[in-house]
């Protein structure tokens, strides 16, 4: 019995792809997990609370950086074609950087630092653009990956780069470089990681690389032109969802709440992460292939989603309750607050593990418009949500819980979308 289980295993390309990337990934994720308890001690929840800041602004930066060139690479034509929207999207994404650091440097300082009554910004926003280069470059090589199933390399990849920032974190928040070496450290550490990738893919495949020419990456900046088009205002609303939270946050209720929401979103990143990301990575291939040859993916689809649904709603069932415990125990006394929020915020989290595991039919099945339109509702929900929220309750709890709410209607939205696309449905 065991032997032909572990021989219907090493035939299933899907279960082994899954158990490469869930594995690596779950090594990047325990990698920064371990650090929390030692983060949370050196840093406070307003340091917490301005890195959180900073990242906010970074993602969006990384999002118009690239025109999102990179999500093309999955469906490219061949190796050559693929690996000339990888080098047109690193090449677009530092001419947008520094067209953004001259900006930053002169133009958004002084109002962003004033709206958001946080002085510091002046001293660190110039920063910004060049981590949301290293974001790029990291997400071009994460593309060129899953394009070349190249998912041992994906998983190392995945665990450079949380180690990196984690040990830059903890490194120089224990010499005292700096005075904010939380920031630092993320900057310092997705710089390692950046440059861990080109040298990687230049190592593995730079014989294809340097084929590439300007003369055909303009051919494939037209060809894939509804990726900026679409798909990379799309992902700017989502990222744009995802970060006001952030920053109305900081606004409304000052950086120590930004602080401990931060903490609460990323206590859920070890769990979520570990498996969401690995699925999307492997599924988004082998509904590609699946949906070419079959004009539909909807068996795997359901699969999936109902393995998924099992998973997340069952560890919702077991960590609920104790999670302000549970952050207590790993972070300290001061971070009870963030475990009540990251309590508010479960069911939200939950459902987002489903839905962005399976969005990936959105580019498999090239619905870039409807994907659009859907950012479009999550980013106008999550608006509403933290816009309404300090009109209609007297603290952030009541807040959370709007923004939960909504957020929950936003996914769900996605999953029916996707599925009915995954039937090849229009």
């Amino acid at each position: 019995m065991m032997k032909s289980l572990l021989l219907k295993f090493r035939s299933n390309d899907f279960l082994k792809n899954s158990l490469t990337l869930s594995s690596g990934v779950a090594l990047a994720q325990i990698i920064p997990f371990l650090f929390y308890p030692l983060l949370g001690r050196i840093f406070s929840a307003e340091e917490f609370g301005l890195l959180a800041t900073l990242t906010s602004i970074t993602s969006i930066l990384a999002v118009l950086g690239s025109g999102k060139y990179e999500s093309g690479i999955i469906i490219s034509g061949n190796k050559l074609e693929g690996a000339n929207l990888a080098v047109l999207s690193v090449v677009v994404g530092f001419v947008t950087m520094f067209v953004s650091w001259v900006l930053c440097q002169f133009v958004f300082i002084g109002p962003l630092s004033r709206w958001l009554e946080e002085p510091s910004l002046n001293r660190w926003i110039y920063i910004c653009p060049l981590s949301a280069f290293f974001i790029i470059v990291f997400n071009v090589y994460n593309e060129w990956c899953v394009k070349e199933r190249y998912f041992k390399s994906l998983s190392v990849n995945k665990m450079v780069n949380s180690g990196a920032i984690a040990l830059s974190k903890t490194f120089l928040g224990f010499v005292k470089i700096s005075s904010q070496g939380l920031v630092i450290g993320d900057l310092v550490g997705r710089g390692i990681s950046a440059a861990g990738c080109m040298i990687r893919a230049w190592i593995k495949d730079g014989q294809t690389f340097a084929q590439t020419t300007w003369a055909e990456m303009g051919r494939c900046a037209v060809k894939y032109k509804e990726f900026p088009l679409y798909t990379m205002p799309g992902r700017l609303l989502n990222t744009i969802g995802q970060s006001i939270p952030v920053l109305l946050i900081a606004f409304y209720y000052g950086k120590t709440e930004v602080g401990y929401f931060s903490m609460a979103m990323t206590l859920f990143s070890v769990p979520i992460n570990i498996f969401s990301t690995s699925v999307s990575d492997v599924y988004r291939q082998r509904a590609s292939e699946e949906y070419r040859q079959q004009g539909n993916c909807l068996a795997s689809f359901d699969r999936v989603m109902k393995i998924l649904t099992i998973c997340g709603v069952a560890a919702f069932m077991v960590f609920e309750w104790i999670l302000p415990q549970v952050t207590q125990f790993i972070l300290g006394k001061q971070w009870l607050v963030a475990g009540r929020y990251a309590q508010i915020l479960a069911p939200a989290m939950v459902v987002m593990f489903v839905s962005n595991s399976l969005s990936g039919i959105f580019i498999v099945t090239e619905r870039l418009k409807a994907f659009f339109w859907w950012q479009v509702y999550f980013a106008v929900t999550t608006l509403l949500s933290v816009w309404l929220g300090p009109i209609l309750f007297d603290g952030i709890e009541g807040t959370l819980i709007l923004f939960s709410a909504l957020r929950i209607t936003a996914y769900l939205a996605s999953l029916v979308m996707t599925r009915r696309y995954a039937r090849g449905q229009k």
